[in-house]
């Protein structure tokens, strides 16, 4: 008698391994992947983060430049009077405010439009006041500070004899929320030589 010897079962592979995936590989899977979609996740999130960190950064610094030149270019003009009437110059100057006359079209009088502009601190804006009324020229200034100094650069105390400014000192700092309790300050500061003076 030919016997034929069959081959005992495999222990280890189950019949119905032959046709798919077991338990354990299909939860391995699963984990692998909300492994990788919980970085990705993490990746744009502090992309985002950054993003908006960044932005308000450059909205930031821009929004304080902007005020500076504005301040730095009235500034610079302030006096400016080719027909010798009295009343150009700076007609207010104090640690937060200053007022500037100049007569810019050359008629004689500070009352035509832009002949006569005010900046001074109100609250968190920086204001400027001119024909058109009060505009905010920034928002969010945590510190604004005019310093003023003679014709040998030396500091003039409060109260400012206005006759003696030469050139005018400014500290502008702004400071914006950028997200998740964090905030963005960005502070300027400059020294503008007065032209008419």
């Amino acid at each position: 008698m030919n016997r034929i010897h069959k081959r005992p079962p495999d222990l280890f592979i189950s019949p119905a391994r032959e046709g798919g995936f077991t338990m354990i590989e299909l939860l391995l899977v699963i984990g692998v992947i909300s492994i990788l979609l919980g970085a990705i996740f993490s990746w744009f999130d502090n992309t985002g983060r950054f993003y908006k960190n960044e932005n308000t950064k450059a909205g930031t610094q821009q929004s304080t430049r902007f005020g500076m030149e504005t301040l730095i270019q009235d500034i610079q003009l302030a006096g400016l009077n080719p027909l010798g009437v009295p009343g150009a110059g700076l007609i207010v100057a104090t640690a937060t405010a200053l007022q500037i006359a100049s007569d810019l079209n050359f008629d004689g009088d500070f009352s035509d439009p832009f002949e006569n502009t005010t900046y001074a601190l109100n609250g968190s804006r920086l204001e400027q006041t001119n024909h058109l009324g009060a505009e905010t020229l920034v928002d969010n200034v945590s510190s604004l500070g005019f310093t003023y100094f003679d014709r040998n650069g030396a500091l003039i105390p409060e109260p400012v004899n206005i006759p003696d400014i030469r050139s005018v000192g400014i500290s502008l700092t702004q400071t914006r929320d950028s997200g998740q309790g964090k905030e963005i300050s960005r502070t300027y500061r400059t020294r503008i030589r007065c032209r008419n003076f």
